[in-house]
């Protein structure tokens, strides 16, 4: 399904650019207009995504555990990114890579369990309620990343597939800083673990 049309171009953009809605890359290769094409079905690929706030130690946990893991050696059909943006973001980037399965891993403060605790569950894919997703946008729009927020808008855009599974550390220490309290430290590999059970 295409998701530009080169007739429908805005202005500054000529013969031999490479057109996605809001990014404009020229291509030296080619004088013809390029369209990028979303693929039609899932491609059978896994990605384990990260998702973490900057600066704020144990909330930053799904950016600095795909940090230290993605070097590692993974199967060929896998991907590993830190997806710690805004959740429309997110949406857009799994609609690229249309996976057939998708791990999230992140560190959420449910006020439930002891710090360090490591829930693992079946992300439900009914969508939440209008109201709901369009504060998570307009609070997205102000800079706020976390993994409720993307939960919330992939959800409600019918954006996961089926088997979408989250692992989350409940955080012992979400002030300014770098570094993980010695709880969620200690979930490292534990987390990597998880994870590769799931692959």
């Amino acid at each position: 399904m295409p998701i530009s049309d080169p007739s429908a171009v805005g202005h500054g953009a000529g013969l031999g650019d490479l057109v996605i809605p809001g990014l404009t890359v020229p291509d030296p290769d080619t004088e013809q207009r390029v369209t990028y094409v979303l693929p039609s079905e899932e491609t059978g690929r896994a990605l384990v995504g990260g998702i973490g706030l900057p600066w704020l130690r144990d909330l930053d946990f799904g950016t600095q555990w795909v940090n230290r893991v993605v070097d590692l050696e993974w199967p060929d059909h896998v991907l590993v990114e830190d997806m710690s943006y805004a959740a429309h973001r997110v949406l857009h980037r799994l609609q690229e890579v249309r996976p057939s399965k998708v791990i999230l891993v992140g560190c959420m403060p449910r006020r439930e369990d002891v710090p360090g605790t490591i829930r693992r569950y079946q992300l439900d894919l009914t969508p939440p309620d209008d109201e709901e997703v369009q504060d998570r946008l307009s609070e997205a729009a102000m800079g706020i990343i976390d993994l409720d927020h993307t939960l919330a808008v992939v959800r409600y855009y019918g954006g996961f597939p089926t088997e979408t599974i989250v692992i989350e550390v409940e955080p012992a220490d979400d002030s300014f800083g770098l570094g993980f309290s010695d709880p969620v430290e200690a979930t490292v590999d534990a987390v990597l673990e998880f994870v590769r059970q799931e692959l």
